[in-house]
């Protein structure tokens, strides 16, 4: 039994797996005190980073499988190679934009689906990383790497065209 603020734990069970993800079933006690399950879905945490280059900021269009086209800042899975979040940061930058080096600051992290799952996108910053060759992953293919303007990507979030929720918190947070 593991108590989790007003809920309790008493078992669980994963009911699918994959290498990329895995489905429990939690039996619990809920805050009201009624037993029930609660499915939710363990996942790598991931990361997202603003890089700053000559007063622009780089983004990713790229075709989601399940949301389309999409705005984004660039990352990705932060995988069990990396060491911690801002080694994958690097790794997602670098791959995706060719970019590297530069000055990095944290920007804490979001929980992106609190019901769902206990993921989490870490937030970075970089201002002026150096050009260099991308290596995007066979997947990324129609990735197409954009350099926006600030106040663009901005205005781009407000317009519903950056649509990626941790993209579009960094980028607002980049404005205060």
């Amino acid at each position: 039994m593991e108590q989790r603020g007003p809920w309790t734990r008493h078992a669980g069970t994963m009911s699918y797996g994959t290498p990329r993800f895995q489905v429990h079933r939690d039996e619990v006690t809920g805050p009201d005190g009624r037993p029930g399950d609660y499915d939710w879905v363990q996942a790598p945490d991931q990361v997202r980073v603003a890089a700053l280059v000559d007063g622009q900021l780089l983004l990713i269009e790229q075709y989601h499988y399940l949301a389309g086209v999409l705005w984004q800042l660039p990352g990705g899975s932060v995988d069990p190679d990396d060491d911690g979040a801002l080694s994958a940061a690097r790794r997602e930058l670098a791959e995706e934009t060719g970019y590297r080096g530069g000055t990095w600051k944290g920007y804490g992290f979001l929980h992106p689906l609190p019901g769902l799952t206990d993921c989490r996108v870490h937030l970075w910053r970089v201002d002026q990383p150096a050009s260099g060759p991308a290596a995007a992953e066979s997947s990324e293919a129609d990735l197409r790497v954009l350099r926006v303007p600030l106040p663009q990507a901005v205005a781009a979030v407000r317009e519903g065209r950056l649509r990626c929720a941790s993209s579009a918190a960094l980028v607002l947070s980049l404005t205060g």
